[in-house]
C-alpha cells in the first residue's frame, strides 16, 4: 500500500446536508404529485380499469387509504435517517412555529414544495399523456362540491390541518410517543380524503393543490387551498403555547438559567434529540454560536 492510498484526500460533497435535504424534499413531493395524478388518471379517466369498481364514495375510500399508508411510510422513514418528508408547505411553516424546524429553511422547503408539485405533475403528464387532462381527471386538481363557497373551503382546510398539527405538537411533548407521529398523519390524510374530499374537496396541503391547478389553469378557490392549511397550523401552534403550563421560575439562589418560552419550551427537549420530523441533521442544531438562532428567518 502506498502512502498516498494510505492518506487520501476526504471526498467533497457535491451539496451540503441542508442542501440535499431541500432536494430531496423536492424529489418526494413530487413523486407524491406523480402518484396522486396517476391514480386519478387510472380511477377516474372513462377507459381506466379501476373506474368500473371504484365509484362514488368508494374511490375516495380507497385513495384515502392509500395515502395514508403512502404518508406513512415516508414520514416515518424521515424521522429515522433525518430526511426530507413534509411534502406540504403548512406542515413546514407549522413545525417552525413549534420551534422545531429552523426559520432559515422555511422558504427553502416551501420553494421545493410548490416546484415538486408542478414537477410531478409534469411528470404525470409526459407518462400519462392526454389522459390526465380530460375533464373527469382534470389534472387530480381537488373541487368542491356545488353549494359549497369560498369560506367553507377555507374552514374545512383550516380545521383539517388544526387538528392534524394539533395532534403532531401534542406528540412532541413526550419523546416516547414521537413514533406515533407516522401513523397519526397518515390516519389524518385518510381522513382528509374520505371525509373532506367528497365535499370540500380535501387537499389541506397548499402544494397538493396548487401543482394540479397551475396545470389544469384551473384557479377557482386556489386561495382557500393555499391559505387555509398555513393558517390552520398556525392556530395549532397557538394552541400549544396556550395549553402549556406556565414555567417555573427558578429557586432563589439557583443558577439562573435561561428560561424557555411556552412553546419552546415544549418542544425543545425533542429537538435537542433531533427526534422530531424535521427533516435537518441533528448536528447542526449542535454547538451553535449564541447569537445564532436557528428559528430565526
Amino acid at each position: 500500500m502506498t502512502h498516498s492510498s494510505r492518506h487520501r484526500a476526504p471526498r467533497r460533497e457535491l451539496l451540503s446536508p441542508r442542501a440535499r435535504t431541500v432536494v430531496l424534499e423536492f424529489l418526494i413531493t413530487a413523486g407524491i404529485l406523480f402518484l396522486i395524478v396517476t391514480t386519478s388518471r387510472w380511477i377516474f379517466a372513462p377507459d381506466a380499469p379501476l373506474g368500473s369498481v371504484l365509484k362514488g364514495r368508494a374511490a375516495f375510500v380507497a385513495l384515502g387509504i392509500f395515502f395514508g399508508v403512502v404518508n406513512t411510510a415516508i414520514i416515518h422513514y424521515s424521522m429515522s435517517r433525518k430526511t426530507a418528508g413534509h411534502m406540504n408547505p403548512s406542515v413546514s411553516i407549522g413545525l417552525w412555529l413549534l420551534r422545531v424546524f429552523p426559520g432559515r429553511d422555511v422558504l427553502p422547503f416551501c420553494v421545493a414544495q410548490m416546484t415538486g408539485a408542478v414537477a410531478g405533475v409534469g411528470l404525470a403528464r409526459l407518462v400519462w399523456g392526454g389522459h390526465v387532462g380530460l375533464p373527469q381527471v382534470g389534472w387530480a386538481a381537488v373541487a368542491p362540491q356545488p353549494g359549497w363557497g369560498f369560506w367553507g373551503v377555507l374552514t374545512a382546510e383550516t380545521v383539517g390541518q388544526l387538528i392534524c398539527m394539533t395532534l403532531v405538537a401534542a406528540l412532541l411533548i413526550r419523546p416516547r410517543w414521537e413514533w406515533l407521529i407516522p401513523g397519526v398523519v397518515g390516519l389524518c390524510i385518510t381522513g382528509f380524503i374520505m371525509i373532506l374530499g367528497p365535499l370540500s374537496g380535501g387537499s389541506v396541503n397548499p402544494a397538493r393543490q396548487f401543482g394540479p391547478a397551475l396545470w389544469a389553469g384551473n384557479f377557482g378557490f386556489l386561495t382557500a387551498y393555499l391559505i387555509g392549511p398555513v393558517l390552520g397550523a398556525a392556530l395549532a401552534a397557538g394552541l400549544a403555547a396556550a395549553l402549556r403550563p406556565p414555567v417555573e421560575p427558578p429557586a432563589a439562589g439557583g443558577r439562573g438559567e435561561h428560561t424557555l418560552g411556552p412553546v419552546e419550551d415544549m418542544v425543545h427537549p425533542v429537538v435537542e434529540a433531533a427526534v422530531c420530523p424535521d427533516t435537518i441533521p441533528p448536528e447542526l442544531f449542535r454547538e451553535r454560536p449564541a447569537h445564532d438562532d436557528p428559528y430565526r428567518i
